[in-house]
């Protein structure tokens, strides 16, 4: 099992995989890459693509195919992507390329700034972070709180929908305008259409004169970044090879429906279309859930506490279900799932702890190869004690 990248740490966990009909995943880093490149940046109503690949740092910005200078509008919202990031960029000794420390949805946003020629060590000294309000998968924003020129600045990323609830105004080459329905929806479309794309959105806000307590209202909307995180390319066929022998398989991530959608049907998990998202998950009863839970192929900005409904749901109706998890909070459905399985790079101690198994690359393929092993297994332990 070890030399299919599957760490198996109860032993009885073997014979469990064999009979796995269910497996629930993650998609950031288990079913994609996990090496985000910024595409997109949509500021002051203007879409700019970027060109460059990872996190080498340069590239250019085009509007509509011609070179774009970055103004002030697109130096705001750079600066603030970098102030609310913890990534920082690093050169690998060995083999002389960069690479990140850290989140590399961070990272991504760190690099694009990099590109306008904003580094994050300078930004950093001239600006020193004061406090901060760090991420969590209920919240979906991060913002941190620096000392300037003027005073104290917040600045906060997250969802498009959760930074655009939190803002009053929005940056334009003019200045700062007032943002009303209108604009708001315009921004909620253009978010959607990334999405789309299948990039993954993060926005950007700010508000001076900013204390602990007020940091994330009244703030600034600066900008959108709409960033890729390549699939790898053996979870297609691995995903194949779990349809052909029966296991069905259900993708769930706190990303966009669209842009969940658009990963999934890339990579053939997505057949009937069934996309449910966390908020839709919570107007259901659980009469309503168990009966809905086999249909459903694709659950998008769920937090951890879904994960647990999810299994329940699952066993309910009959199946062994399998669950993967990396963080703190998906302990529980670790622990619930009849097979949990951890994230040996990315995931916390906590969440190897209440897992039966830990893959050592974090790759969805080898939850397959896991389960092939486990029912190979399973079928000697049969044979033998008939």
């Amino acid at each position: 099992m070890v030399r299919r990248h599957a760490l198996v740490r109860r032993l009885p966990a073997v014979e469990t995989l064999g009979s796995t009909s269910v497996i629930c995943t993650d998609k950031t880093g288990t079913l994609t890459k996990d090496e985000m490149t910024v595409r997109r940046v949509f500021v002051a109503g203007q879409t700019i693509d970027v060109t460059g690949t990872g996190y080498e740092q340069t590239g250019q910005f085009l509007n509509g195919g011609v070179v774009f200078e970055p103004d002030d509008v697109l130096l705001s919202f750079c600066r603030g992507a970098v102030f609310s990031s913890d990534a920082v960029i690093v050169r690998d000794d060995g083999e002389g390329r960069w690479r990140i420390k850290g989140d590399p949805t961070e990272g991504a946003l760190v690099v694009v700034a990099a590109k306008t020629g904003l580094h994050k060590s300078a930004l950093e000294a001239d600006f020193p972070r004061t406090d901060e309000i760090p991420f969590t998968s209920e919240t979906k924003r991060m913002t941190t709180l620096h000392t300037c020129a003027d005073g104290v600045v917040a600045y906060s990323k997250g969802a498009p929908e959760v930074i655009l609830a939190g803002c009053a105004r929005q940056r334009t080459p003019g200045g700062e305008i007032a943002l009303d329905a209108e604009a708001r929806e315009m921004l909620l479309g253009a978010s959607r259409q990334m999405a789309s794309d299948a990039l993954r959105v993060l926005a950007v806000a700010c508000k001076p004169d900013a204390t602990l307590e007020n940091a994330e209202t009244g703030m600034t909307f600066l900008g959108m970044a709409g960033m890729i995180d390549p699939p790898r390319p053996e979870v297609k066929e691995a995903a194949a090879t779990c349809e052909s022998a029966g296991i069905k398989l259900a993708m769930i991530t706190g990303d966009h429906p669209l842009t969940a959608s658009g990963v999934a049907s890339e990579l053939g998990l997505l057949k009937t279309g069934r996309v449910v998202t966390g908020p839709e998950l919570e107007t259901m009863n659980e009469t309503e859930f168990e009966r809905e839970v086999e249909h459903i192929e694709v659950y998008a900005r769920v937090s951890p506490t879904h994960k647990l409904r999810v299994v329940a749901a699952l066993q309910k109706r009959g199946h062994i279900a399998a669950m993967t998890g990396d963080g703190v909070n998906d302990a529980p459905a670790l622990k619930k799932a009849d097979i949990g399985i951890a994230m040996g790079i990315t995931g916390t101690d906590v969440s190897k702890e209440a897992a039966a198994v830990s893959l050592t690359d974090d790759n969805f393929a080898s939850i397959v190869a896991a389960v092939e092993e486990g029912r190979g297994i399973f079928s000697n332990i049969k044979k033998h004690l008939m």
